[in-house]
C-alpha cells in the first residue's frame, strides 16, 4: 500500500548529525562528502589501486623521459667543450656515455612503457568511475524510495531528476579525475625530490620544493571559497531550470492558451543568467590560478638554471648533473599541474554530492519495526483516538495545523464504507493513514487486533489495494500497466477486471486491445478511462482490503455507478472503502462516514443519516442544487 524501507547494499560512513537526528549535509566539509562517496563505492575500490600505481609509474616515467633527456645534453655538452688552447674548436675530451641512437632507443622504450601504464590507470580508473556512478544511482533510489510520499510528494520531479541524472554524472570528477591524481600529486613529487637529491644535490631538491608546493597546494585554492560558492549556486540553478522545463513542456497547453510564453522564456533566461554569472566566477579564477601556474613552471626553470650554475660553477656537479637536474625540473610539474586541471570540476564534483547527499540522507518519515507482526488483513480497520497532522518543511519551527482531530470509527471488514464530506475534511488523508504513507501524531491505525505500524510496509502493500484520483499510468500498454498490481495474472484475469471496470467495450475497438499503448502519462487516454484503468489494476491484486480515493471522480455519473457497481461485485465479502465526491453513487453502502473539518461528525446508513437530517443531509442538498 505504501512504499517499503529497502536497503543499500552499500554503506555510507556515519557523520555527525543535527540535533534533529539528520546530518547537516548542507554545512559538512569535502573531507566529509569524500568520506560519503566512498562509502557508497566501496564494493569496487580495488582496481583503483592499479589506477593509482598505474598513473604514479606513468608519471615517473614521464619525468624520466626529461631527465634522459637532458642528461643526455648534459654529458654532450661536457664532452664537446672548448680545450684551451684550441682557440674556439670543439673536441672531444671525453667518450660519450650513450650514443644518439641510444638515447633516441631509451626514450622511445619509456615512451612505450608510459604509454602502457597510461592506458591501464584510464581503463581502471574510469572502470571505478562509472560502476560508482552506477552504485550511487542504486543508492540514491534505495534512500529515495523509503522516503516516500511523505518526503517526496513536496520535491519538484524535474529537479529529482536532475540530481539523479546531472548531478550524478558530474560526481564523474571525482573517481576518475581526483582520487588518483590527488594521491600521486603527493607520492611523485616526494619521490622525485628524494631522486633529484641522491642524484644531483640537496640544494636542487631545496630549490625546486617551493614551486611544487605552491603548484600543487596553494595555486589551487586560491579563490577555492567563491568557486565553491559558485559551483553550488550552478548545480541548484541547474536544477531549478530542469524543473523549468519539465513544467513548460508538461504545461504547454496552458502556456499557449494564456499566452505566456514571453514569461515562461524570461524566467528561463534569468535562470541561465545567474547560472552564467556563477561560470563567470569560477572560469575567472580558473584563469588567474593557471596563468601563475605557468609563471611558477618556468620561474622554478630559472632558479633551477641559477642554482645548477652555481654548483656546476663550484665543481660540485657535473654537466650532466646539470642537465639531469633541469630535465627533472621541467617534468616534475605533470602531477602538480593536474591538481589545478581538476580543481574547477572537483567544485562541480562536490557540489553535485551535496545535493545528492542531502536527498539521499535524509531519514523517512515512515519506518518498518523492529519486530514486525503478521496479518492476514481480514479484520476490521479500527480508527482509535486519531489526530494527525503534515510534517512541515524541514528547518521549520512552524507547527502544521491538525488535519484529522480525535477521529474514532471502524471499518467493518467485509463490508462496504463510504467516507464523505466537503473538500479539505480529510477524507484522503484519512486513507493514506490506513494505507501508512505517514505515521499518525497521536492515536493508532489498526488491521484486526495488529497497529499498521507493527506490520512490514511490503506485507502491509500486499493486504491492501489503492485506487486514487489521479492515477499514474506508465507509457506502456494496457496490459503492462495492469500487470504492474499482479506479474502472474493470466489473460483471462486481465479480461475479468477490465470488465468489472467497463474498460473491455473500448479495448474491443481497439486494435491492439490490452496492447493498446497509453502514451506518456497516459495522454492517449481520457480521464476516466485513466482512473479505470487504475481501478482495473487495483482489482487485479485481489487484496483483503481495498480503498478508492475519489477513483471515479471524472466519470459521468451514470458510468460511475456502473463502475462501482462492478467494484462492489468484485471486491464481494472483502473490506471496501470508497471515498466518495458523489454522494448519490454511494447511497446503498452498508456504512457512510461523514467528515467535517478534519472530524468525524456521522455515521450509519444512508436512510438513518437522511433521517437524522444532519451533516449527510446538508451534503446531499448541496449536490442536488448543484445539479
Amino acid at each position: 500500500m505504501s512504499t517499503s524501507q529497502t536497503t543499500s547494499s552499500a554503506t555510507v560512513p556515519s557523520v555527525a548529525p543535527t540535533p534533529q537526528g539528520q546530518p547537516d549535509i548542507a554545512n559538512e566539509t569535502r573531507w566529509d562528502l569524500a568520506r560519503r562517496l566512498l562509502g557508497v563505492a566501496r564494493p569496487v575500490l580495488g582496481p583503483l589501486v592499479l589506477s593509482v600505481i598505474a598513473r604514479l609509474v606513468a608519471l615517473l616515467l614521464g619525468v624520466a623521459l626529461f631527465a634522459v633527456g637532458g642528461w643526455a645534453v648534459g654529458s654532450w655538452a661536457a664532452a664537446l667543450t672548448p680545450v684551451a688552447g684550441e682557440g674556439d674548436a670543439l673536441v672531444s675530451t671525453a667518450p660519450l656515455a650513450w650514443t644518439l641512437p641510444q638515447v633516441a632507443g631509451v626514450l622511445i622504450g619509456l615512451s612505450l612503457l608510459k604509454a602502457l601504464f597510461r592506458y591501464l590507470e584510464q581503463f581502471s580508473g574510469h572502470w571505478v568511475a562509472f560502476r560508482s556512478l552506477a552504485l550511487l544511482r542504486n543508492y540514491f533510489y534505495d534512500r529515495l524510495e523509503p522516503q516516500a510520499p511523505g518526503r517526496t510528494e513536496a520535491e519538484d520531479s524535474g529537479d529529482l531528476f536532475s540530481r539523479v541524472t546531472k548531478d550524478i554524472d558530474r560526481i564523474e570528477v571525482f573517481f576518475a579525475h581526483t582520487l588518483a591524481p590527488g594521491l600521486t600529486a603527493i607520492l611523485t613529487p616526494a619521490i622525485v625530490l628524494a631522486y633529484l637529491g641522491v642524484s644531483v644535490s640537496w640544494w636542487a631538491t631545496l630549490a625546486l620544493m617551493p614551486f611544487l608546493v605552491l603548484v600543487g597546494a596553494v595555486v589551487p585554492r586560491w579563490g577555492g571559497a567563491r568557486t565553491d560558492a559558485a559551483a553550488r549556486r550552478i548545480r541548484d540553478d541547474r536544477g531549478r531550470l530542469a524543473q523549468h522545463v519539465t513544467d513548460s513542456v508538461q504545461g504547454v497547453r496552458e502556456v499557449l492558451a494564456f499566452n505566456h510564453e514571453a514569461a515562461r522564456s524570461q524566467q528561463m533566461a534569468d535562470i541561465e543568467g545567474r547560472i552564467g554569472d556563477a561560470q563567470a566566477v569560477a572560469a575567472r579564477y580558473v584563469s588567474l590560478r593557471r596563468g601563475a601556474n605557468q609563471l611558477l613552471v618556468a620561474s622554478s626553470m630559472v632558479v633551477m638554471l641559477v642554482v645548477s650554475g652555481a654548483l656546476y660553477g663550484g665543481g660540485q656537479i657535473s654537466l650532466a648533473q646539470l642537465g639531469l637536474a633541469l630535465g627533472v625540473t621541467l617534468g616534475s610539474f605533470a602531477p602538480m599541474l593536474a591538481v589545478e586541471d581538476f580543481q574547477a570540476d572537483l567544485d562541480q564534483a562536490f557540489a553535485s554530492a551535496r545535493r545528492v547527499f542531502m536527498i539521499t540522507e535524509r531519514a523517512p518519515l515512515v519506518t518498518d519495526p523492529d519486530s514486525p507482526r503478521e496479518s492476514d488483513g481480514t479484520g476490521d480497520i479500527v480508527v482509535r483516538g486519531v489526530d494527525f497532522r503534515y510534517p512541515g518543511q524541514e528547518g521549520s519551527t512552524i507547527e502544521q495545523p491538525l488535519v484529522l482531530r480525535e477521529v474514532d470509527l471502524t471499518f467493518p471488514a467485509g463490508r462496504v464504507t463510504a467516507v464523505v464530506g466537503a473538500s479539505g475534511s480529510g477524507k484522503s488523508t484519512l486513507a493514506s493513514l490506513v494505507e501508512r504513507m505517514w505515521d499518525v501524531t497521536a492515536g493508532e491505525v489498526r488491521i484486526g487486533d495488529v497497529d499498521v505500524r507493527d506490520l512490514t510496509q511490503e506485507r502491509l502493500r500486499e493486504l491492501g489495494a489503492y485506487a486514487p484520483q489521479r492515477p499514474y499510468v506508465f507509457n506502456d500498454s494496457v496490459r503492462a500497466n495492469l500487470l504492474l498490481a499482479r506479474p502472474d495474472a493470466s489473460p483471462a484475469d486481465l479480461e475479468r477486471v477490465c470488465r468489472q471496470v467497463g474498460l473491455a467495450e473500448w479495448l474491443a475497438q481497439e486494435p491492439d486491445g490490452l496492447d493498446t499503448q497509453v502514451g506518456e502519462m497516459g495522454e492517449r487516454l481520457s480521464g476516466g478511462q485513466r482512473q479505470r484503468v487504475a481501478l482495473a489494476r487495483a482489482l487485479l491484486r485481489d487484496a483483503p482490503v481495498t480503498i478508492l480515493d475519489e477513483a471515479t471522480s471524472q466519470l459521468d455519473r451514470d458510468t460511475e455507478a456502473q463502475v462501482l457497481a462492478g467494484v462492489r461485485e468484485a471486491t464481494r465479502g472483502r473490506t471496501l472503502v470508497v471515498i466518495a465526491h458523489r454522494i448519490a453513487t454511494v447511497r446503498d453502502a452498508d456504512r457512510i462516514v461523514v467528515l467535517d473539518g478534519g472530524r468525524l461528525v456521522e455515521v450509519g446508513t444512508y436512510t438513518e443519516l437522511m433521517r437524522k437530517g444532519g451533516a449527510l443531509a446538508s451534503l446531499v442538498s448541496r449536490e442536488v442544487d448543484a445539479d
